[in-house]
């Protein structure tokens, strides 16, 4: 197999014993083999073994295989398609050097400047006056006052606006996950650049990226409004992303959206800027993604305690050079033939 990946449940994670954790980290450990495109029978056969060697393998192999819908054929099918993916270089140039990175940034700015942007790798300086904040690689749940539970993924942010007629969620940045009190005199809506996602009952997921707002409902109903007036409902186990203008139905397993919350990146058919976007919620460096590797499409489950197990794995499944110099830049571009 594949150099094992190390799993940290993190923050706001389920406790578990040593011994469950080692089932997890072999169960992901197999994941990741399955799926890279490389497997054997052997390792087909020495993988069936080791799901019916113990019931707690099986379902730690349901748990994470159980996040994407049929992620095995999806992955096997972009093999055969590209066999060429499934081995990928392990080292390329940088195309930005770590030196000159923070040599521009003093010579623009001055050493302040540059002791800034490496702090806000750490936490986001811009989100230090929100009701409710995380740093990288930090997972929370706040406890509000009318009784609502709303965990906040790493380096997010929101601030908190109940009053006699409504209770809103301002989401400044990254992704919640808020289960709402029952209050018939209050709705309860998460609002964003985008428009708003309106609580019609307990349990629901939202997350802001740069060009569009995401909402995935885990229990009961929620209706998104946009800033222009599109409007659409929402029922449990359904997704949809909407910007100012229109709400786009999302397909496949959403609710794998919300896997963070058990520490685990779950991806079906991403680009992959959009999963570096993910990863460097809990990675404290800078990442940088070439515009030739941006749009390639991503398939797996990897654990979010690792973000250079991710990143590993993501050069075993694809043709990308990932290259690190110096403590905090990480440089990912396709391979060249």
């Amino acid at each position: 197999m594949s150099d094992s990946i190390a799993v940290n449940m993190g923050a706001g994670g389920a406790g578990l014993s040593v011994s469950d954790e080692r089932v997890l980290q072999a169960a992901v450990h197999w994941q990741v083999r399955l799926e890279s495109g490389a497997a054997t029978d052997k390792d087909r056969l020495a993988f069936e073994r080791w799901c019916a060697a113990d019931a707690r393998h099986q379902a730690a192999w349901r748990r994470v295989a159980g996040l994407l819908d049929s992620p095995l054929s999806v992955v096997r099918e972009l093999g055969n398609r590209a066999p060429e993916q499934i081995h990928a270089a392990q080292h390329a140039l940088l195309h930005t050097r770590r030196r000159n990175l923070l040599r521009g940034a003093l010579a623009v700015a001055g050493v302040g400047s540059a002791t800034a942007l490496i702090a806000d790798r750490l936490a986001p300086l811009g989100q230090v006056t929100a009701d409710l904040r995380t740093g990288t690689g930090e997972r929370r749940h706040f406890a509000l006052s009318d009784g609502s539970d709303v965990e906040l993924n790493a380096r997010s942010a929101a601030d908190v606006r109940f009053d006699d007629a409504a209770r809103v969620l301002r989401l400044r940045a990254g992704a919640l996950i808020a289960t709402v009190a029952r209050d018939v005199a209050r709705p309860f809506s998460v609002q964003t650049t985008h428009g708003e996602a309106r609580a019609l009952g307990t349990r629901f997921l939202t997350q802001l990226r740069d060009t569009h707002t995401q909402v995935v409902v885990l229990e009961h109903q929620v209706e998104i409004a946009t800033r222009s007036g599109q409007r659409i409902t929402l029922q449990a186990g359904e997704g949809a992303t909407f910007t100012t203008e229109s709400i786009n139905r999302m397909g496949g397993a959403v609710q794998s959206a919300a896997a963070w919350s058990g520490g685990m990146l779950a991806v079906d058919d991403a680009p992959l800027s959009e999963v570096i976007e993910d990863v460097r919620a809990y990675h404290r460096g800078f990442i940088r993604v070439s515009l030739a590797a941006a749009p390639l499409r991503v398939f797996g489950v990897f654990p979010l305690g690792d973000t250079e197990q991710i990143l590993q794995a993501l050069a075993h499944s694809l043709p990308l050079n990932v290259q690190r110099v110096g403590g905090w830049v990480i440089s990912i571009d396709v391979r060249q033939a």
